[in-house]
């Protein structure tokens, strides 16, 4: 079994000045224990790499957390994503604070998701006033 040796190579590499990374309980016994151990260990190795630079918020390329609609553990799997992504030059956007306790909040938070992914899309030109067509909201 890995278990055992897994056990003993790990006190072994403490004699050799490292220590073996292991998985929090908070996320052994969630339905993602897998996903969220292996993105555990992914930015444990990340936060002690040395040789990595990290960009400041400005920089970071917005992007949506590829977990956000899992159903049992969208939260803890986000929060150890978006944390990774800071290291590869992307921040998580979030859903402003002012539109949380909004009734609408939900509609609100996509909203502002998508307006924070079009700001950073280098791809799209903007118009100027005198171009753009008049529209009625449908809200």
């Amino acid at each position: 079994s890995s278990v055992p040796l897994c056990d003993l190579w790990c006190q072994i590499q403490e004699f050799k000045g490292s220590k073996c990374i292991e998985c929090p309980d908070k996320y052994k016994s969630d339905p993602e224990n897998e996903t969220l151990c292996d993105l555990n260990e992914e930015l444990q190795l990340l936060l002690n790499d040395e040789d990595i630079t990290t960009l400041s918020p400005e920089d970071l390329t917005p992007v949506v957390c590829v977990y956000n609609d899992n159903l049992t553990s969208s939260d803890p799997l986000c929060n150890l994503w978006c944390q990774i992504q800071e290291f590869k030059g992307s921040k998580c956007i979030e859903c402003p604070d002012k539109y949380i306790s909004d009734p609408y909040n939900e509609t609100l938070c996509d909203l502002n998701e998508k307006l924070q992914l079009l700001l950073n899309n280098e791809d799209i030109t903007t118009t100027s006033l005198d171009e753009l067509t008049p529209i009625v909201c449908e809200f």
